[in-house]
């Protein structure tokens, strides 16, 4: 399968990492930002999560990720405070788009995102 070789990373607009890689099972990973990388130096992003996901899981936040970066109009140039960023890692390639804050494309991923490292 073509996606078994990538990487996809979101950070959302707190800096809080989550990754998701399928090696034979797909796993989602939450890095939660802590106190002292965040820019109000209070912020804490919860707890780390390492979990297996379904492949329908999958499935689903791969198509909401891809309208992302396929939604041009969301996207702006440089990172900013609250704008979320999709990167896709394949072998030496990179693949990067930032989307605006409060764009509804990014509300919806980060809902998403939620939803899978707490179910």
């Amino acid at each position: 399968m073509k996606d078994e070789k990538k990487i996809y990373k979101y950070y959302d607009g707190s800096g809080n990492a989550y990754i998701i890689k399928y090696k034979e099972k797909i796993f989602i990973e939450y890095i939660p930002i802590k106190p002292t990388f965040s820019s109000s130096g209070f912020y804490n992003g919860g707890n780390y999560v390492k979990k297996e996901i379904s492949k329908a899981k999958f499935n689903k936040i791969m198509s909401i990720i891809n309208e992302g970066l396929s939604n041009k109009e969301s996207h702006i140039k440089n990172r900013v405070k609250m704008s979320g960023m999709i990167t896709i890692q394949e072998k030496n390639k990179e693949k990067t788009c930032i989307l605006s804050p409060n764009s509804k494309i990014l509300i919806i991923i980060e809902k998403q995102l939620q939803d899978l490292i707490k179910s």
